[in-house]
């Protein structure tokens, strides 16, 4: 009796090819009993295509393509001119790139300096050592396929026999005209929009100026010290309103403000106006990954520096103060004195914590303070649909929740 051999890899590989042509052999005659005609059904696909062989020579162009490329199958099967629907001059389309295996050089070919041109293009498939894949994507303006051209999405995949060589490519083409229109027609828009928003920035500052203006024109006339205060808190909130108008008209997309980057510039504009070094007091600024639209940044940037504004007038309170108790001047910041402003994106809101360690009397001060300031910050809170709370135990402690403000 014979010994059996256990089978070779080779033999599995054959054995796996045979399995392979029963299974295509099966195929064939059940699509022979059914009479249809597989021609027939990728001639009637909506889909435009064609299809090459491993000479470049076009064997299959379907209805769909002949709609697109207004030329007819029997002009074009059985020659390689298959550009002709694309370009003026001979060259290789995607097609042709994929019978070669030289994916690589497509790039080369598509990039052109024609503005209108937004060629990308994505390889799928397995990479080996003298391609990219077996198959690509992309999209590309043709001029020459109607008056005004057209915009085509196309993907394009190799053909392959059993043993897995590559002998042809089929190509398949989208209209994509229209979207890619309502593409740069929305971005056109939006950058008017943005154009438009910052002339209002621009004006709304320029007014608030004329306002500030005002109101230190009328301060003059004022003879008693109560009254004076009166309008300097008028005038504060308007000064504030200024700088932040300034700051966003900078910015250069009203839509996502980075309002980490906005607050700490905003912080020390603070500091500085009340010539307060910033390396007498620990700032702590936690606000990454914030963007905010200009709608919903103004109110809170506002909120921001109303209360940086009322923690440095605390902190100069309590230092005249100590001065009056000690009889010298004080600093009215020193290095153990902290500041720390937090944003905290909850998902459907936003956690805004802002404290100092100044200390202060409760009675003496809190939400319902009967001053401009304090009313100021409320109604900022109200127009943002969030709520505040405030904490005295170790300092002042405000926590804020608010959301987005969608107009």
């Amino acid at each position: 009796m014979k010994k059996m051999l256990a089978p070779t890899n080779g033999s599995d590989h054959g054995d796996e090819l045979r399995r392979e042509n029963a299974k295509r052999e099966q195929l064939e005659e059940l699509l022979e009993e059914s009479g249809i005609d597989l021609n027939e059904i990728m001639g009637v696909s909506p889909v435009p295509q064609f299809v090459i062989n491993k000479d470049h020579n076009v064997i299959y162009w379907n209805r769909a393509l002949e709609k697109l490329s207004k030329i007819k199958a029997d002009q074009i099967l059985g020659t390689n001119k298959q550009w002709k629907v694309f370009y003026d001059n001979e060259r290789p389309c995607m097609a042709d790139f994929i019978v070669d295996g030289h994916l690589e050089e497509i790039p080369k070919w598509y990039t052109t300096k024609n503005n209108r041109s937004k060629f990308m293009l994505r390889y799928h498939g397995k990479s080996e050592s003298e391609t990219l894949g077996d198959s690509c994507e992309a999209v590309a303006f043709f001029p020459l396929m109607s008056d005004k051209g057209k915009w085509l999405h196309f993907t394009v995949d190799a053909i392959k026999n059993p043993k897995g060589n590559v002998i042809g490519a089929v190509e398949t083409f989208e209209d994509v005209t229209k979207q890619i229109h309502l593409q740069e027609e929305f971005v056109k828009t939006t950058e008017e929009k943005e154009v438009l928003l910052k002339k209002i920035q621009h004006r709304v500052k320029s007014d608030l100026q004329t306002i500030d203006s005002m109101i230190h024109y009328q301060s003059y006339y004022i003879t008693d010290d109560e009254s004076m205060e009166r309008f300097k808190e008028i005038q504060n909130p308007v000064k504030s309103m200024i700088q932040i108008h300034k700051k966003l008209y900078q910015s250069k997309d009203l839509a996502n403000i980075d309002f980490g980057v906005f607050i700490r510039s905003l912080i020390l504009d603070r500091f500085r106006a009340y010539e307060i070094d910033k390396n007498t007091i620990q700032v702590d600024i936690d606000i990454n990954n914030i963007l905010l639209d200009i709608n919903t940044a103004i109110p809170c940037g506002i909120i921001a520096n109303e209360l940086v504004s009322d923690s440095i007038k605390r902190s100069l309170l309590t230092a005249k103060l100590e001065e009056s108790k000690e009889g010298k001047h004080k600093n009215p910041y020193k290095m153990k004195d902290e500041f720390a402003m937090k944003i905290t994106d909850k998902g459907e809101f936003y956690s805004m914590t802002v404290y100092d360690n100044v200390k202060v009397s409760p009675e003496n001060f809190g939400l319902q303070n009967n001053t401009l300031d304090m009313w100021f910050i409320n109604k900022l809170i109200t127009q943002l649909r969030g709520t505040v709370n405030l904490e005295q135990e170790n300092g002042t402690l405000f926590k804020i929740t608010f959301k987005k403000i969608k107009i």
